[in-house]
């Protein structure tokens, strides 16, 4: 699958803090825009496509930190339309098609809290000082993907659920430079190491594994609940 950039305006995380990330996010990410945003018709919002057969491993036998509830109330109308889809919640593989492009940068934001804002590859050194920055995912961690030739501005995903220790579920937005959102993606580590350096993505479209391995930068987290 054809891989593009990935950046974007952001969206109101809520409805006190609305205007001010607005006029921050228009700011930090409208340099990085090419093309202007596309309506769809909202009677198509998504095709589903079956899942991959996984084997889960028991959940003692994952590792998952224990983060800290960021306490920021999703409420913009992206999250509401895939609340509202029954296949995120059957974990099958979806595509929805909003009414408007939505950006993998607004979307992380929305999804996971982690108020970040330009483009996707500058996300892992901003979070430096203000996140929890893991090397193994964890869910509601943002999943952060280098910058590539094909891929200058980098993507960011959001880890939904661990299914092994090698294989993660996640929603993120505008893979393919499409504007639309990807519902419980298969990810899977191929790194020589087990180290979560590099992995491949699911194409939803194709209803197979992608073939192309991409390198990650690592995972941005809340930071971690005292024990």
């Amino acid at each position: 699958m054809k891989r593009l950039d990935c950046a974007g305006p952001a969206s109101a995380i809520s409805l006190i803090a609305a205007l001010a990330i607005f006029v921050g996010a228009a700011t930090a990410d409208a340099k990085t825009l090419s093309h202007r945003h596309h309506a769809v018709s909202p009677t198509h919002r998504h095709a589903v496509v079956p899942m991959p057969a996984a084997r889960p491993m028991p959940a003692a036998a994952i590792n998952t930190p224990v983060l800290k509830d960021s306490g920021v109330e999703l409420s913009d109308p992206t999250l509401s339309i895939v609340a509202e889809d029954k296949s995120a919640m059957v974990e099958t593989p979806s595509i929805i098609r909003p009414a408007r492009h939505v950006y993998c940068v607004e979307f992380a934001r929305l999804a996971s809290g982690i108020a970040l804002f330009g483009d996707a590859k500058t996300w892992w050194d901003q979070a430096r000082a203000q996140y929890a920055q893991l090397t193994n995912p964890a869910p509601g961690a943002v999943m952060v993907f280098a910058s590539r030739r094909n891929m200058r501005a980098g993507h960011v995903a959001v880890v939904k659920k661990m299914i092994t220790s090698r294989e993660v579920l996640v929603d993120h937005a505008n893979w393919g430079r499409d504007g639309r959102i990807y519902i419980n993606a298969p990810v899977v580590d191929v790194s020589p190491r087990n180290d979560w350096s590099m992995v491949k993505v699911w194409n939803t479209q194709a209803n197979k594994m992608g073939t192309t391995a991409y390198s990650l930068k690592g995972f941005i987290a809340q930071r971690f609940a005292a024990n």
